[in-house]
């Protein structure tokens, strides 16, 4: 999609959200709303990664206000925005080309989701439950892994890095 295109998709949106503002009693969520997902709708056209990550985190932000504004605690924008953050890594891995950084948003994602969830069921010491899982997941998840293509997958037990395994 030409550039041009995306930027005029950028203004409509941004025009349309400040007319529904003017015109009715919605609020600025309305706006980051429509903001969010006219980036969303520029990546789902490119695949270009920098629409994505202001699309999901505009998004989610928008999604944990209007939570907020339609009674929900406070703690939903910071779940919003932790969401957003997650979905950077979610879609990158769906539908993206994953490259090796991919999973960099989960890690101010999951630190705002487990506030935000902290937040809104009361447990205060929650974080210092979710770290050890956390950790405990993560070793999981490289003890089952496949090896990545590294020479050093490959080498038996006691031999120096760069040794291979014979042949059997």
């Amino acid at each position: 999609m030409p550039a041009n295109r995306i930027v005029g998709l950028l203004l409509i949106a941004l025009g349309g959200g400040l007319l529904l503002i003017t015109t009715t009693e919605a609020g600025g969520e309305v706006l980051l709303a429509l903001v969010g997902l006219a980036f969303l709708v520029a990546y789902g056209a490119t695949r270009t990664y920098g629409f994505l990550i202001p699309g999901a985190i505009v998004t989610g932000l928008a999604g944990g206000i209007l939570a907020a504004n339609q009674g929900a605690d406070d703690a939903a924008v910071v779940l919003g925005l932790g969401a957003g953050f997650l979905a950077i890594a979610l879609v990158d891995r769906l539908l993206g080309s994953v490259g090796p950084g991919w999973w960099w948003p989960v890690i101010p994602g999951g630190i705002l989701t487990a506030i935000g969830v902290a937040a809104l069921t009361g447990i205060d010491d929650l974080p210092a439950y979710l770290v050890p899982v956390a950790l405990i997941a993560i070793g999981l998840g490289l003890l089952v892994r496949r090896g990545d293509g590294d020479p050093g997958d490959d080498a038996t037990p006691g031999a120096s890095p760069g040794q291979q395994a014979p042949p059997s």
